[in-house]
């Protein structure tokens, strides 16, 4: 941390409470002896480790008018947070212009980005999706959660992991004529998967 008053390295934190609102600043040795009766090294800590500074007989004025904010000061921050609180940003008032998924309520510029909420999203504009998919996917229609070649593909491996099963299972108890056919199954199957 630095001084808040002079930017040097700060040792000290102080806390003042003035019209009971808490004020946190941080003060280097030197600005703690200028401006009040101790420095870092001097002074029994109360119970719960803290010095108690005497700030009575300094240059109060100026520090407090350094550190804690005048009542404009107050006013101007509430203002300002009462004006960011209720004029929202550009970006969020263009998207009250956008097209959305009347199913998921997606916005058009989540989809100019790639992301689709659900398959009413590519139905939002024909156009634009097929733009976008083209561009990520390198397709340019949707053909759903899997397409019908991976489909296939998907049942011929459940398929070849279920004969594995049985083969498993016939070399266990012995059958091997069971066995050999299996094989000859699981054989036939991979080789229409690798054509």
């Amino acid at each position: 941390m630095k001084c808040e008053r002079c930017g040097k390295d700060a040792s000290v934190s102080v806390k003042a409470i003035v019209n009971g609102y808490e004020h946190d600043f941080y003060l280097c040795n030197d600005c703690l002896k200028k401006y009040t009766d101790m420095s870092e090294e001097n002074g029994i800590p109360n119970e719960e480790g803290f010095h108690k500074i005497n700030l009575n007989n300094k240059k109060l004025e100026s520090l407090i008018q350094k550190f804690v904010p005048s009542l404009d000061d107050m006013i101007d921050g509430y203002y300002e947070y009462k004006y960011n609180q209720n004029n929202h940003p550009y970006s969020y008032m263009e998207g009250l212009n956008q097209k959305a998924c009347p199913n998921c309520g997606n916005l058009e510029s989540n989809i100019r980005n790639g992301i689709f909420g659900c398959k009413e999203c590519y139905k939002l504009s024909d156009n634009l999706s097929r733009k976008v998919l083209k561009t990520y996917n390198n397709y340019d229609k949707y053909t759903g959660k899997f397409p019908k070649k991976d489909r296939e593909f998907k049942q011929v491996a459940l398929e070849i992991k279920n004969l594995q099963e049985k083969l498993d299972l016939s070399i266990a108890t012995e059958d091997y004529e069971q066995a050999a056919d299996l094989k000859e199954q699981i054989d036939d199957l991979n080789m229409k998967v690798k054509n």
